[in-house]
């Protein structure tokens, strides 16, 4: 899916605005962290993961937007696995719409529970979606689609059939359809509650999306937490879209814990010490608030198809 399609973010250049947005509330988000790790793991095939992907649909049905829950097989026999992505969809003017995405499911490990990997990005995507749906001040934007993602992570290692399989199917999807040439941008978020909060945004994210959420946290004061990473093969759910043509950043903080040499992503990261103790409603807000303003730019005032 090598593609290469003129973006919406190029025709449209403008110097950014800053509205007033509502903050987010982030101990509303910190308790949706809580409610899935009460599942358990969230692991792929999983009745915590089909039971996790219910509470999402019934949480964006209840918001008043177009939810389908996407359940597909892959392998066979005893290598059968089930997937299943939330996808959500808030209607807008004109064709046009952002995609927005987070992974809910947990790596399979001993004593795994992904308080930050994924069920922070989870909760914070799911209170942004509340917070828009009950605000008047985005009634005249483009669409929205806010999908959850089964399957980021790989069982043994990434390949082009493990790990990423719920945001490379619906990459496909949305080629399948020619609906990709509408999206302006894709918008990820991963592991964003760690207390001692930082953005390492990998450099194969689009270099303009990068330039606009630097300047949105100058904007907000939060440039201290927003840094690149210089990872230009980074594995994450941006990457599909990415090799669709479509512009693509990914909102992750890749120092969880002291980095180690054994542990490039931090201490905690794919560890029992991902727990829900490292995280603070404090971090999950000042990432939604960065966020949300990135969703507002590029939503806003929808370009006319040429």
């Amino acid at each position: 899916m090598l593609l290469s399609c003129c973006s919406p973010i190029e025709k449209n250049k403008k110097t950014p605005t800053f509205p007033k947005l509502d903050a987010i509330d982030g101990e509303a988000a910190l308790k949706l962290v809580e409610k899935q790790l009460a599942f358990g793991p969230r692991v792929v095939n999983s009745t915590s993961a089909k039971k996790c992907a219910k509470f999402i649909a019934t949480f964006a049905e209840n918001l008043g937007y177009n939810v389908s829950i996407d359940t597909w097989v892959e392998g066979s026999g005893a290598e059968s696995r089930v997937f299943r992505n939330i996808i959500c969809e808030k209607s807008g003017q004109g064709n046009q719409f952002v995609l927005a995405g987070s992974h809910y499911d947990t790596k399979i490990l001993p004593n795994f529970v992904g308080a930050n990997d994924g069920a922070s990005s989870t909760a914070l995507l799911m209170q942004v979606m509340k917070q828009i749906a009950q605000n008047k001040q985005w009634a005249h934007h483009c669409g929205m689609r806010f999908v959850f993602f089964d399957g980021e992570e790989a069982i043994h290692m990434y390949t082009n059939k493990d790990g990423l399989n719920g945001s490379r199917r619906y990459a496909k999807q949305i080629y399948q359809n020619n609906d990709y040439q509408n999206c302006r941008a894709m918008l990820l978020m991963d592991m964003v509650g760690d207390k001692d909060f930082k953005l390492t945004i990998p450099t194969n994210s689009s270099s303009e999306l990068i330039v606009k959420t630097e300047q949105i946290a100058k904007h907000l004061g939060y440039e201290k937490h927003v840094s690149r990473l210089d990872a230009n093969e980074f594995h994450d759910d941006h990457k599909p879209y990415l090799q669709l043509g479509i512009q693509a950043i990914d909102l992750i903080d890749f120092e969880y814990g002291v980095k180690t040499a054994d542990n490039g992503g931090g201490s905690f990261w794919h560890t029992p010490e991902d727990t829900i103790d490292k995280l603070s409603a404090d971090s999950l807000a000042k990432c939604g608030l960065i966020f949300s303003h990135l969703l507002w730019q590029l939503s806003n005032n929808p370009i006319k198809k040429q």
